[in-house]
This record gives C-alpha cells, sequence and structure tokens, in this order.
C-alpha cells in the first residue's frame, strides 16, 4: 500500500523537515528534503508493506523538524483483510 501525506507551511519561516523515522521496517517514508516555504505544501510518502499482518494496523511516523515543538508525529490506521 503506498499513501501520501500533504504538509502545508502555515509559519512565518521555511519548514524543514529533518528525518522521517517509522514504528517498523513495514512503513517507508519518503519526505522533501529542500525547505517548503511559507504558505506552500509538501509532500511525505510512505509505503506499507502487510504481507504476513492481517487485521487492524497503526503504523507511526515521527518527523523532526525546525519547528518549536521539534518532534510530530503523523499516525497510519488500517484494516488489512486477507484475501479470499
Amino acid at each position: 500500500m503506498e499513501g501520501v501525506f500533504k504538509i502545508k507551511n502555515t509559519g512565518k519561516t521555511d519548514l524543514m523537515i529533518l528525518s522521517a523515522k517509522a514504528t517498523c521496517g513495514c512503513t517507508v517514508p519518503t519526505w522533501p528534503k529542500q525547505a517548503i516555504k511559507p504558505g506552500e505544501s509538501g509532500e511525505l510518502n510512505f509505503t506499507f508493506n502487510s504481507k504476513g499482518r492481517s487485521g487492524k494496523q497503526t503504523k507511526s511516523i515521527t518527523l523532526q523538524t525546525n519547528t518549536e515543538k521539534v518532534t510530530e508525529i503523523i499516525r497510519i490506521k488500517g484494516i488489512v483483510e486477507k484475501k479470499s
């Protein structure tokens, strides 16, 4: 499965995403390495490998940023169904 999170910079200075790390190896994020200017948007893409998994799934991606909060967490939730 693949997905995209749109990230909008609502601040007054450039937004930098310094790193993005998932809670497990089954989820792989890619993020914009360049600054996101105020008022502009960027995309954080992710892939989730559901092989060997079924039922409810919750995964987190932790972002390290140059914001006042420094750490932001994005959560991915879904249900993996077995093929019949």
